[in-house]
């Protein structure tokens, strides 16, 4: 019995080490999922605070999804640049039946982004971006203290 104790408790004692290929995999998918979130703060803050080219909205055709619990719509329009610049076509974000009716022109604001408008209240995609910053640190963070442990485990019981 006192040789299955012993047994049990080498076992115990000898944790195996994490694997550098999965680290280094997870790494690089992190830091690929931080970029994405990264290239989009600067016009998701934008948006977020209605900063950029004001101008003018007119909605030409509104299409509608719908999905279990709710609805999702794209307002598809033409933006008029308050300065007299080009008119684009580009739809408006987070416009629902309600905001986007045919010929109605909307107050809208330009962050800068190739297919899209923002209405003046702003936007919360900030969150996703912010949200795709957050979980790489973390998912790096929780790997670097189980390599952290590991490492110190083996010094401890080597040194």
């Amino acid at each position: 019995m006192a040789e299955t104790t012993s047994v049990s408790a080498t076992k115990r004692g000898s944790r195996k080490a994490p694997s550098l290929s999965f680290a280094l995999v997870l790494l690089f998918m992190a830091t690929a999922v931080a970029y994405i979130g990264f290239s989009g703060l600067d016009q998701n803050l934008r948006a977020a605070r209605g900063e950029g080219a004001p101008g003018t909205f007119t909605a030409v055709s509104l299409s509608c999804i719908q999905h279990p619990g709710h609805e999702s719509c794209t307002c598809n329009g033409r933006f008029a640049p308050g300065d007299g610049g080009e008119t684009r076509g580009v739809y408006l974000h987070a416009a629902g039946r309600d905001t986007c009716v045919e010929g109605e022109r909307i107050a809208a604001v330009d962050v800068g982004a190739d297919n899209r408008v923002y209405g003046p209240d702003g936007s919360r995609e900030w969150i996703l971006s912010l949200l795709l910053l957050a979980a790489p640190l973390a998912v790096i963070g929780v790997h670097g203290l189980l390599w952290a442990r590991h490492l110190h485990h083996r010094t401890t019981r080597f040194g």
